[in-house]
Parts: C-alpha cells; sequence; structure tokens
C-alpha cells in the first residue's frame, strides 16, 4: 500500500484551516476535505500562533507600490466590526460579506467580491472568531458603579444586617426554546424548524445571607393568558409587560 504525500499547505490555507478549527470545525472533517491525516491539521492548531504571526506578517505587509485599496475595506470593515460588537450586535459571516462588499462599493473597487475565503483571512488577521451568546451584558456605566461601591456602599453596607439587603435581577425564560445542539448518527445531516422565540420575564430576588427568598415575579404578555383558567392561585406573582 502506497503512502500518502505529504500535502504542502500555502500560508493562507493553514490560516483558514485555524480559523475554522476555532470556528468549532472538527478535526476529522477538515482531515477529510483537504486529504491529509489527522496529525496534520493538529499540527497546524498546533503551532497556530507561529502561523499566524507569519500570516499576519505576509498580509500585513502589502505591495505599497499600489496602496492595495483592499486595505481599505479590510480597515473599515474591522471598524464597523467593533462598532456592532460595543453596541452588542450580534455578527456573522454572512453579515461580513455584504458588509465587505457594500465598502468594497463605496470606494470604487468594482472588482472586489468578498469571498468566504477572504473573510476566513479577515478572521485570522483580527483574531476573530465564533462564539455563543451567554446572557445579557450590562448597559450600565461601569465608572458610576465602581464609584458608588468605593464611596456609598461601605456606609450603607454598615447600616444594614446580611439578612436586610436584598438583590433582584431579571432574567429571559424562553420557555419552548429546544436545544441548539443534539447527538446523531455519523453522516447524518441535522436541520431543525424555526426556533421558538416565545419567551417570559423572570424577577429573582433573595437577601445577602441567603435565608429568604422572595416570590418569584413573572412578568408575561396576556393579562388573563388560557392557560391561568380554572386556576385560583400561583406559586408566583405574576404580571403583563406595559407598552
Amino acid at each position: 500500500m502506497s503512502s500518502q504525500r505529504r500535502k504542502a499547505f500555502t500560508i493562507e490555507e493553514k490560516g483558514a484551516i485555524i480559523c475554522r478549527l476555532e470556528n468549532g470545525e472538527s478535526n476529522s472533517c477538515l482531515a477529510k476535505e483537504f486529504g491529509v491525516g489527522h496529525s496534520t491539521i493538529s499540527m497546524i492548531f498546533k503551532n497556530k500562533n507561529r502561523i499566524k504571526e507569519s500570516f499576519n506578517s505576509n498580509v500585513l505587509k502589502p505591495k505599497r507600490l499600489r496602496k492595495s485599496r483592499q486595505e481599505n475595506v479590510d480597515q473599515a470593515l474591522i471598524q464597523w466590526f467593533k462598532n456592532m460588537r460595543n453596541k452588542g450586535i450580534p455578527i456573522s459571516g454572512p453579515m461580513l460579506q455584504e458588509k465587505a462588499n457594500g465598502f468594497a462599493a463605496r470606494f470604487g473597487i468594482l472588482d472586489f467580491n468578498c469571498s468566504a475565503s477572504w473573510i476566513s483571512r479577515f478572521k485570522v488577521r483580527h483574531n476573530i472568531v465564533a462564539g455563543k451568546i451567554v446572557g445579557e451584558s450590562s448597559s450600565v456605566d461601569q465608572n458610576s458603579t465602581t464609584n458608588w461601591l468605593i464611596s456609598v456602599w461601605p456606609n450603607l453596607r454598615r447600616q444594614f444586617s446580611d439578612d436586610e439587603i436584598f438583590n433582584a435581577d431579571e432574567t429571559g425564560l424562553i420557555y419552548k426554546l429546544m436545544p441548539y445542539k443534539t447527538l446523531k448518527f455519523k453522516g447524518e445531516n441535522c436541520s431543525g424548524g424555526k426556533l421558538s422565540k416565545d419567551r417570559i420575564t423572570v424577577m429573582v430576588t433573595a437577601n445577602m445571607s441567603g435565608t429568604e427568598k422572595k416570590k418569584l415575579l413573572i412578568i408575561g404578555k396576556s393579562q388573563k393568558p388560557r392557560c391561568f383558567k380554572g386556576v385560583k392561585s400561583l406559586p408566583v406573582d405574576y404580571a403583563i409587560k406595559l407598552g
């Protein structure tokens, strides 16, 4: 049995492989796609820091004689990306592609067509990876919060016991939402229906010592939901959202 010839990857291909691994694609899928062994893909990922440095060195040394117009697209796109993430807006690959094409048109680059590989290289250059959105980001000014904790909180704290200090917070409960992932047979395609967005808001309150928990406050959309028919009492407080 003849041994498989070792494939020589370009620095761009290695960068794209690293980006795809960081975005959750499996070693085995990439090995199969590129026709190499698992160890080759693993070695590329093991050396990702060195490869990224080399990749950035090659990409970010543009041929200054022609002042790469694509560099303008790159800079405009990363600035837009930063602005969107600062606002907490989720960004996808297709959104990046559409925005890059829009910037190219604005700069008069008629021969630019943002491809998946261009986006992959863009992600590697700027250390952008995929991630799940978890929880809710605070909109409170952190400097004001820190100042309050330092100058106001200590004096208030001394006036009350742990049993008397309560904390309340709200969270969204999307009660019909199915899991994002599932076990599946090898080779089986996973598909699902439209994700449910039905949700209620839940407020949770407890004291600092943990000895007292207030009844949950549930905020729904309907004043008298049909499921409440015949119900005389609830283990929670229920209210409706106004406006």
